[in-house]
């Protein structure tokens, strides 16, 4: 009997696959020769050499030719840490500017190195420049926002709290406390942004090569009227930590890596 080449076999089976509603594994070949893997991944459609997947809720579509490999198995074990498929750039971040209260209130007076005005909600405004490391590659991922703030105690009895900030949303983790693997799991979602150089002109919004500081504003809600003792800010890009950026105050003394601490 003649022999399938290997190109049609996967092609006949994930057009069947396609009709499937149960979740399966999905091994994409990379241009550097490796794969990266999907889990827990199910095949919406097939049509005119792009194949549609969701995973995390989110659809996404790629070549028919990226697919190295299909099964109908949900083998999370599988899953690589680089689970988002595609070429993306890596890129430096540097915190140009932090715009936080200090030693006023979260609400109150305002002063030169405070966003707090009147009785309005205090916020912390971060201000960074992206730059790509890799003109070439027109794609990456957007990067995930953290700040822990270190307040004092909610009363007298209480100890003190640490309070943390997301951007964007779909970057909060799972859990209170500070979960590395918890992170990571978020930065390596499927539901990832990606942003793409190549379509700033279409849409001057998504700029984001050399074109100038992007600001992330947070909006301090539902905390009482307590002065900031020390941040931590962190952005990940790719697939880790790219700036980290900290303070505290001058009056205040806090331990060694305090927001892995609550």
């Amino acid at each position: 009997m003649k022999r399938l080449s290997l190109t049609a076999s996967i092609s006949i089976f994930l057009s069947v696959a396609a009709y499937c509603t149960m979740a399966g594994t999905i091994a994409f070949k990379e241009k550097d020769g490796s794969t990266t893997t999907l889990s827990n991944a199910e095949i919406v459609a097939i049509r005119d050499g792009t194949i549609i997947i969701e995973k995390d809720k989110k659809r996404r579509s790629f070549p028919l030719s990226s697919i190295a490999s299909y099964s109908p198995t949900d083998t999370s074990s599988a899953a690589s840490d680089k689970s988002l498929p595609g070429e993306f750039s890596d890129y430096k971040i540097t915190i140009m500017d932090v715009k936080a209260p200090d030693k006023d209130k979260m609400s109150g007076t305002s002063t030169k190195n405070s966003s707090v005005a009147g009785d309005k909600t205090a916020t912390v405004e971060i201000e960074y420049s992206l730059t790509r490391l890799n003109p070439e590659i027109k794609k990456i991922k957007a990067p995930y926002v953290y700040i822990y703030l270190l307040l004092p105690p909610a009363s007298d009895s209480g100890e003190r709290e640490v309070v943390r900030y997301c951007f964007p949303d779909a970057a909060k983790p799972k859990g209170k406390g500070y979960d590395e693997a918890a992170i990571k799991e978020k930065v390596n979602g499927f539901d990832r942004k990606i942003i793409d150089e190549s379509e700033r002109e279409k849409d001057l919004k998504t700029e984001l090569k050399n074109m100038g500081d992007e600001k992330v504003k947070f909006e301090l809600k539902s905390i009482k009227n307590r002065k900031l003792i020390a941040y931590h800010i962190e952005v990940w890009g790719t697939d880790s930590i790219v700036a980290t950026k900290d303070w505290q105050d001058f009056d205040s003394k806090v331990s060694k890596n305090w927001w892995e601490k609550y």
